[in-house]
């Protein structure tokens, strides 16, 4: 009788466990025994304005949508629990272009199945300088959900990627430097030469012209026309630097002269072929200072000597009429 008494025991004992380990593993291995793959889908908009370097933010919606795909999909979707539960997918910057600068804001979306609106998130680019005008930019963007289990069915996890593209605009920008200043004091018949040093900064090739302006009566002005600077955005850096010379020749006529000009040259970039695209003209004040006495252009000259000989022989006369008194 002990023995059998200690038998039922026993196995009351060992029920218990048993009963207890089912209590424990069984929710956990027959919850969402089948697993149903989300198809994440991301979209934007596929035209957008040029973003220009070092000018300001490119903001592109990005609109995050999912649906499911396989075994069970159309059950999970019309009559599961798991229709009104929420579903996580975060949004990532995966690769980029070193002078590209992205983010995303709102990168964490929350989606149900009963609801088809997307979920929108902004992402955000800048570019620098170093980006080549009208190049193609390529921000690479992961999305990944996160496990969604259910009684029978599990919303499994999932990553997908999408990239998205955008075309970068021109900056034209152009740095002028002045080696030798900009005044010079001449005499009248030397040559006032002014050194402008131009060197583009900006992302692609550009055409600069020259337009010297208001040039002064009996002034002589002259300087190149225009300019072609290479980009080291585009192509090798040795042709992204130019030199130009501003000549100036001041009237040099018979006399003393003290005569002080400003002259104004007008520099406008703007990109090879696209005389559409053209950047912030720059105009630049020289001033020249012409002090000193000057013979003349050539016919004062003997002018000069004739005078001196009238004047000699007049002279010669009036001495020798005194003296033969």
């Amino acid at each position: 009788m002990k023995k059998n008494l200690k038998t039922v025991k026993t196995g009351i004992i060992f029920g218990l466990v048993l009963i207890s380990m089912f209590a424990v593993f069984i929710p956990n291995a027959s919850a969402g025994i089948i697993k149903v793959k989300p198809l994440i889908n991301v979209t934007y908009p596929t035209t957008q304005e040029n973003i220009i370097p070092n000018s300001g933010v490119l903001i592109i919606p990005l609109s995050t949508t999912f649906t499911l795909t396989g075994i069970g999909a159309s059950t999970v979707e019309t009559g599961s629990l798991l229709m009104d539960t929420p579903v996580s997918i975060q949004l990532k910057v995966e690769s980029k272009e070193d002078w590209i600068d992205a983010s995303i804001d709102n990168p964490l979306v929350s989606l149900k199945l009963t609801k088809n609106e997307p979920m929108v998130s902004n992402l955000k680019i800048t570019v620098t300088g170093k980006a080549p005008a009208f190049q193609l930019g390529s921000v690479r963007i992961s999305a990944t959900s996160k496990e969604q289990p259910g009684l029978l069915f599990t919303i499994a996890q999932d990553i997908a990627y999408f990239d998205v593209s955008f075309v970068v605009g021109y900056w034209p920008v152009v740095n002028y430097q002045l080696p030798k200043g900009n005044l010079i004091q001449i005499g009248p018949t030397d040559t006032a030469d002014f050194e402008i040093d131009l060197e583009n900064i900006g992302n692609g090739v550009t055409y600069v012209e020259i337009v010297p302006l208001e040039i002064p009566k009996d002034w002589s002005v002259s300087i190149a026309s225009s300019v072609t600077l290479s980009s080291a955005a585009v192509q090798n850096p040795e042709g992204i630097k130019s030199a130009v010379h501003l000549i100036i020749k001041p009237p040099y006529g018979f006399g003393f002269h003290n005569e002080r000009q400003t002259f104004k040259v007008q520099f406008t970039p703007q990109y090879l072929g696209r005389s559409d695209l053209v950047g912030q003209t720059e105009t630049i004040t020289f001033t020249v200072q012409s002090v000193g006495m000057s013979a003349g252009t050539g016919f004062e000259i003997p002018l000069i000597v004739i005078v001196l000989i009238v004047i000699g022989f007049i002279l010669y006369l009036y001495i020798h009429k005194y003296r033969g008194k």
